[in-house]
């Protein structure tokens, strides 16, 4: 009974497999086409919460501000680990591009929006403390990668 079980897996797997093979170059192609677009979509995303949190730079500090961030950049990756793994066939190229490219550019885009609001602190002579870069970077970085690394866990 075990050996008509793992050949009817063998077959499965094999049905499978051709099927995969015959898909048209056209569904290859819209799959590209929708992973670059999920890229630039989130490059721009990530632009638009950098911009987004300059007001809660500006107000918060402490464990309410890195709290806020975590929850605003879990919600993010959430979004876009969802989108990304719905997308059939990538390479896992892709996914290392995806999954480098994508968080370091929020890393890196978080830092210099918080020394810019660092700077509005000042010109502006609010009572908030200015705000570590690094740690308000990683607060976003952990909560951005947080959905992804359940994920993988899971598997």
């Amino acid at each position: 009974m075990k050996t008509n079980t793992l050949g009817e897996a063998n077959k499965t797997e094999i049905i499978l497999e051709k099927r995969k093979q015959k898909r048209k170059p056209i569904i290859k192609n819209i799959n590209t086409l929708l992973y670059w677009t999920l890229l630039i979509i989130s490059i721009i995303g990530n632009f638009i919460i950098s911009v987004v949190l300059v007001p809660f730079l500006l107000i918060l500090k402490g464990p309410a501000l890195y709290f806020s961030l975590f929850f605003l950049s879990l919600s993010f990756g959430y979004l876009f680990s969802f989108v990304l793994h719905s997308i059939e066939e990538l390479q896992p190229k892709q996914y290392i591009i995806a999954h480098i490219f994508i968080p370091s550019i929020a890393l890196i885009n978080i830092a210099i929006i918080t020394v810019l609001s660092n700077k509005l602190i000042l010109l502006l002579k609010l009572t908030t403390p200015f705000h570590n870069p690094l740690l308000v970077g990683m607060a976003y970085f952990v909560g951005y990668l947080t959905p992804e690394a359940l994920k993988y866990r899971k598997r």
